[in-house]
């Protein structure tokens, strides 16, 4: 993967000025340190950085077709390609280079705006057809790969990361409040919603469409669907999935470069860790992060899977003062307000591996949300129980949000509510109902109707966990802050259309989350891996890095009026709560807002964004 960027008249016909276009590649240079060109036309700007994969001599972009009539731009790789390659090359096509990325140019040509339904990978494009005078911006399936893109000055102009767009002269620089009421309620924000006002995230699964002197069209190509078939039986939905676990990984493993891997001590990593070790026997990287807090570390599971598969393992240890030493950078490359400090470790491995060999590294990353891999999956099964307790008004908010009145997604919001109201300023509050993340669902609530309790939970988690926040500002983000590039194993097209098809009692068994995937890891996996608890990810908390003297620049009365966000009272009370001795918060389950705050501002002061 690499970095895409570009300019697109839609009613501006002044010449683009190529110096734009050069800042805005040299602001994300560190997603592609290999090489950069740039294709420059009166109507079109096309800039590229390349993190080499595939091809490594003769793969540069921009990227034409034969007669020079489509020219493309693509951050990602096309798990798929040689099965394209050979099938498009028998119709005919000739093919300049060996990347994976050509196959899109000439699909285009077969398949017209279908061609996106035909790629199974990670991809942000940005294909420009000279005849029709159409530029066409894609996003993956899943949102791994990012593509954000702002209309100014008469014309569409689009990046892998935000910051290169803030190089356009005519871009304001303003923070979007709906972006901070969505973390304040969600797990992150949703796409199309950034944190930077008038600054949009193309949605997972979407196209744009973009014409001259026309409307741009948002295309949904497409959508998590669920088909569940008659039931199959456990022994064919484990054989089948262990199948495609094998194809996927070994999907991922195609480079010219060392790739590696993540092992975090959980069973997602572990399984993929193992099938590597067992079934492609070849030597490959592995890497891990262990916390300084021994409740949070990892390291005797990380042990176990790295003697087991055998790798060329590196390790870094987390410290608690490098949370705060490192925590602007990753605001900077997050290019968004945090409410866990678990992105400054994502940040440290991805520094750890860019000192290795690899260029890429596999991870477990898209298991969860698809085998119910998380506490609420559970939660549900006493629905019931719940429904007793739930008042009107947090009814309404679920059937709004969520199309299902007594469907509970992580946290009761009219309640939260009461407290958001003390942590905005007064302000703020007056105007809340303009960017609030409870007015409207951030999601399509009809692809809900009919569905499981548990596929509802899976469906949401993939919209508001996985695409923006998980794949987003935790994964790509990170990874890319240090040149490197992240592979899921889970999220292969193939794989996940099975999993949408398995019954739900074979991936949530009584308590007993993820069944069918430990069925698959049997004989792969480690006993003691396969049986042991579900552990979230986690790193230290505002509580335990209050006292740092760095903290405490960014959530000054002083610097809390300057952006007249938050309630100076309200932070400084606390502030002081956090300062506790025995002030401890509940891990996973309960929201630093404190981080929240002091990132927010972080984020202001960073960027330089008024409010």
């Amino acid at each position: 993967m690499c970095a895409i960027c570009g300019i697109f008249n839609i009613k501006n016909t002044k010449k683009i000025a190529p110096s734009i276009v050069a800042n805005m590649l040299k602001t994300i240079r560190h997603r592609g340190p290999d090489g950069s060109d740039i294709f420059l036309s009166e109507e079109i700007a096309l800039g590229f950085n390349r993190l080499s994969f595939l091809d490594l001599q003769g793969g540069m972009q921009p990227i034409w077709n034969e007669d020079k009539s489509i020219v493309m731009v693509c951050n990602g790789e096309i798990f798929n390609f040689a099965e394209l390659r050979t099938d498009l090359a028998a119709r005919g096509h000739r093919f300049r280079t060996k990347t994976d990325v050509e196959v899109i140019l000439h699909l285009y040509e077969e398949c017209g705006t279908d061609f996106p339904k035909q790629l199974n990978g990670q991809f942000a494009i940005a294909l420009y057809d000279y005849r029709k005078k159409q530029l066409f911006l894609v996003r993956d399936q899943t949102g791994i790969a990012p593509l954000f893109y702002t209309i100014v000055d008469g014309r569409i102009v689009f990046a892998s990361e935000i910051k290169a767009i803030l190089e356009y002269p005519a871009v304001e620089r303003k923070l979007n409040l709906k972006a901070v009421d969505q973390l304040m309620n969600f797990p992150g924000i949703v796409s199309p919603t950034t944190f930077f006002k008038g600054i949009y995230s193309l949605q997972c699964g979407h196209m744009l469409q973009i014409e001259m002197d026309d409307e741009i069209r948002d295309i949904e190509y497409w959508d998590l669907i669920y088909d569940v078939e008659e039931d199959r039986g456990e022994i064919y939905y484990v054989e089948k999935l262990r199948e495609l676990l094998k194809e996927s990984i070994s999907r991922r493993l195609v480079a010219d470069v060392p790739i590696g891997f993540y092992i975090s001590g959980g069973l997602d990593s572990s399984i993929v860790a193992c099938y590597i070790g067992k079934f492609l026997l070849n030597s490959y990287y592995s890497f891990s992060a262990e916390i300084g807090e021994s409740e949070l570390d990892e390291s005797h599971f990380q042990n176990i899977i790295k003697e087991y598969v055998h790798s060329n393992h590196y390790s870094t240890k987390v410290a608690e003062e490098e949370i705060w030493e490192n925590l602007e950078d990753v605001i900077y490359h997050a290019e968004g307000a945090v409410k866990e400090s678990y992105d400054v470790a994502a940040y440290l491995l991805s520094e750890l591996v860019s000192h290795s060999p690899a260029k890429a590294v596999l991870t477990g990353q898209g298991s969860d949300e698809f085998f119910c891999g998380y506490a609420g999956y559970m939660v549900d099964q006493f629905r019931n129980m719940r429904k007793a307790e739930m008042t009107k008004a947090e009814r309404e908010v679920n059937e709004r949000l969520w199309g299902d009145p007594y469907f509970r997604y992580e946290r009761n919001h009219p309640q939260i509510r009461k407290l958001h109201n003390q942590i905005y300023n007064e302000d703020i509050r007056g105007e809340l109902q303009k960017f609030s993340a409870l007015v409207k669902s951030p999601i399509n609530v009809e692809r809900l109707k009919g569905l499981s309790t548990q596929k509802r939970r899976s469906y949401i988690d993939y919209k508001l966990r996985l695409s923006d926040h998980l794949l987003g500002e935790h994964g790509d983000r990170m990874f890319f802050s240090h040149s490197v590039e992240g592979r899921h194993p889970f999220l292969d097209l193939e794989l996940l259309t099975f999993v949408t098809q398995i019954p739900d009692k074979y991936k949530l068994n009584g308590v007993n989350e993820k069944y069918i995937l430990k069925k698959a890891g049997e004989g792969v996996v480690p006993k003691e891996i396969l049986k042991r608890k579900k552990f979230p990810f986690q790193a230290p908390g505002m509580s335990s890095m209050v006292s740092q003297p760095g903290v405490m620049e960014y959530i000054t009365e002083e610097k809390i009026r300057k952006y007249n966000i938050f309630d100076p009272g309200c932070v400084a009370e606390m502030k002081k709560r956090y300062s506790q001795k025995d002030f401890k918060l509940m891990g996973a389950y309960e929201i630093d807002y404190l981080m929240i705050v002091m990132t927010v501002t972080m984020l202001c002061e960073k960027f330089r964004l008024s409010v």
